[in-house]
């Protein structure tokens, strides 16, 4: 009976140890030690490197054009990452939110994109601001979803879907790039971009966010249900 309650509540706890590793799944590059993490550059044009001070705070993801010009008037970032990719809906991402700059020249728009599967596909868009983004200053947005919406309810909130791609939810359970894409940048002027503390957001299998006990709190409590069945213990002996 001893060796059976003992071992009840070192399952128990065990539980919720695990809840809280895979109940807790954000994300997040804030460019502090200088190092990309695989972000990429988000056309054959584009250039990024990670930069260590000048951030929000510290250190950040700068983009520009490469030097031989920027055909496609677009800047930015992307990342193929394991960690920003995949099945959103079963991940339970709910949210992204990042820190932008416009360090210099000019864009018409800057996009939030999520694509679909593989690189024969195009995917969908969020527009996080426009060209009235006011130039040197680090500004922070946040845009919050349900991978699980149908097209309609995807449109209503804002989303915009490319051509030649999957639905909302198709794209959502298997995004294959994430991306902050600058578009309609100066032929005349060169504009660069600084991206910091980007964070996908996950709940671990819900659309929305749910507390999770972090593993301090859990070892406490694991060490109070040990407690209480040695003192049960000794009160049967």
């Amino acid at each position: 009976m001893k060796r059976r309650i003992l071992m009840n509540c070192l399952w128990l706890g065990c539980l919720l140890l695990a809840g809280s590793v895979f109940g807790a799944t954000n994300t997040s590059d804030d460019w502090d030690d200088g190092l990309l993490h695989g972000w990429l550059g988000n056309t054959a044009a584009t250039e990024v490197e990670a930069r260590t001070s000048g951030g929000n705070p510290d250190g950040y993801l700068f983009s520009r054009s490469a030097a031989g010009g920027n055909p496609y008037s677009t800047i930015g970032a992307m990342t193929r990452e394991s960690r920003y990719t995949g099945d959103f809906s079963s991940a339970g991402v709910y949210r992204v939110s990042v820190d932008m700059n416009l360090l210099t020249g000019s864009m018409r728009e800057v996009l939030l994109r999520f694509r679909y599967l593989n690189s024969q596909f195009n995917g969908w868009t969020y527009q996080l601001d426009t060209n009235a983004m006011p130039a040197g200053q680090w500004r922070h947005y946040e845009v919050n979803f349900d991978p699980d919406w149908t097209d309609a309810q995807a449109i209503a909130a804002g989303w915009v879907q490319e051509s030649n791609s999957a639905s909302f939810q198709q794209t959502m359970a298997n995004v294959y790039t994430t991306e902050i894409r600058v578009v309609g940048i100066s032929a005349t002027t060169a504009t660069t971009f600084g991206i910091d503390n980007f964070m996908l957001h996950a709940s671990g299998g819900s659309a929305r966010a749910v507390p999770v006990l972090g593993i301090p709190a859990l070892l406490v409590l694991a060490a109070g249900l040990l407690f209480v069945a040695r003192r049960r213990i000794r009160a049967r002996a």
